[in-house]
């Protein structure tokens, strides 16, 4: 195996650390078993270290896992740089998005052709519901709804943040605010895998 110029510095490094440990073990004048248990008990405790420090991007991504089935709705960063979303209980996908600073639940829709904030929704991210205009037309299950565009500054999900998103506020009692296909086409690739929906920016 090749070791790069930092690798070898790092051996060095570990190498002379080591030394100086069983100099100073010498030096007590310890009989020879008792040093040797001492440089066993050290040389595993460095062992210890190295191995947590090269399996820390496995511990992180345990540790994201972990997080998404406490929180289904949290996105996670996985190893490709990838957000992954576990699906929810009740079959859907809900993603936390931090809009202006303020977290708000979605529920990823394909069906839905825009990105949709209900009115609580919209409040909570700042927007004045007074100033805006109610004139787009949409046709759902529950019959139809007027919207009025808007424009989100910032828009974060995971490690990803968007400016200036196009938006609709909707004036139905429609629950859930909506991710729709709006969003999904920031994406460069977006994929469902078993529970999981994932997300390549």
């Amino acid at each position: 195996m090749d070791l790069s110029s930092s690798d070898w510095q790092h051996f060095i490094y570990s190498l002379l650390i080591l030394l100086v440990l069983v100099g100073n073990l010498g030096s007590r004048k310890l009989p020879f078993s008792k040093t040797l248990k001492y440089l066993g008990i050290w040389s595993l405790i460095a062992l210890i270290i190295i191995s947590l420090y090269s399996y820390r991007y496995e511990f992180s991504d345990f540790k994201n896992r972990l997080f998404a089935e406490i929180n289904p709705s949290k996105a996670r960063v996985n190893k490709e740089n990838q957000l992954v979303v576990k699906l929810s209980d009740d079959g859907h996908f809900y993603i936390n998005v931090l809009i202006n600073s303020q977290q708000v639940r979605f529920m990823v829709d394909t069906g839905a052709s825009d990105i949709v904030l209900n009115i609580n929704d919209a409040k909570k991210v700042g927007l004045n519901i007074n100033n805006l205009t109610f004139n787009k037309r949409y046709q759902t299950a529950n019959g139809s709804s007027f919207g009025a565009s808007v424009v989100l500054e910032k828009f974060v999900i995971g490690n990803i943040e968007l400016s200036n998103i196009n938006a609709s506020v909707n004036n139905a009692d429609m629950g859930t605010s909506l991710l729709g296909m709006s969003f999904l086409r920031n994406c460069k690739k977006y994929e469902f895998y078993r529970d999981s929906l994932i997300l390549t920016f």
